[in-house]
């Protein structure tokens, strides 16, 4: 347990995100197993410069530092993006739902990748909303400012948004990526 909140709180120390929510976070966020985790999107890559464009209410993620993580957002059409982020990059200032053209959301990349989703699936709560539907989610909350590294990241407003599911396979990943180091760090130090 305390090996976990160590890995947490560094995640959160490294990426320079507020350590604990600005406020009361609304949607909580599910915990997705391995299969959930890949059943939820499958993914469609486009080459930004040859892309047929993506249709708004498409859930786009643009890959950060390599692919050390995934920035996700909706697509609104006319190259506008609707995603959780600062003004000018991810984190930092002020951060918040908004729309922002493709380009700031891209931050130079090449690509970007359109997530596609299954009609149904077994995880509580999922509900395939329709672009339209997507599109209306998103823009309902416009200027909310809950961002949370770890229960309210662009990954979990993008997946609630089409699918009601607030998730973040993300994290879930780096979590057990950090306590798995903190467990080598603690059998080192017996």
């Amino acid at each position: 347990m305390l090996t976990q909140l160590l890995a947490q709180t560094a995640a959160l120390y490294l990426t320079g995100a507020p350590l604990l929510p600005q406020r009361r976070i609304a949607k909580q966020p599910v915990r997705l197993d391995d299969k959930n985790s890949r059943t939820i999107q499958r993914t469609k890559k486009f080459n930004v410069r040859h892309n047929s464009a993506p249709q708004p209410g498409d859930v786009i993620y643009v890959k950060r530092l390599g692919d050390l993580y995934r920035h996700y957002g909706i697509y609104a059409g006319n190259d506008r993006v609707i995603h959780y982020a600062g003004r000018g990059g991810d984190w930092g200032g002020d951060v918040s739902v908004h729309e922002a053209p493709l380009r700031e959301f891209l931050q130079g990349a090449r690509r970007f990748t359109v997530c596609e989703f299954k009609a149904r699936c077994s995880i509580p709560g999922y509900h395939l909303y329709s672009r339209e539907e997507t599109l209306q989610r998103a823009y309902r909350r416009l200027g909310e400012r809950n961002y949370n590294l770890l229960a309210n990241n662009c990954e979990h407003f993008a997946l609630w948004c089409r699918t009601g599911i607030s998730a973040s396979p993300q994290v879930q990943e780096a979590g057990k990526t950090l306590c798995g180091v903190f467990d080598l760090v603690d059998l080192l130090l017996e």
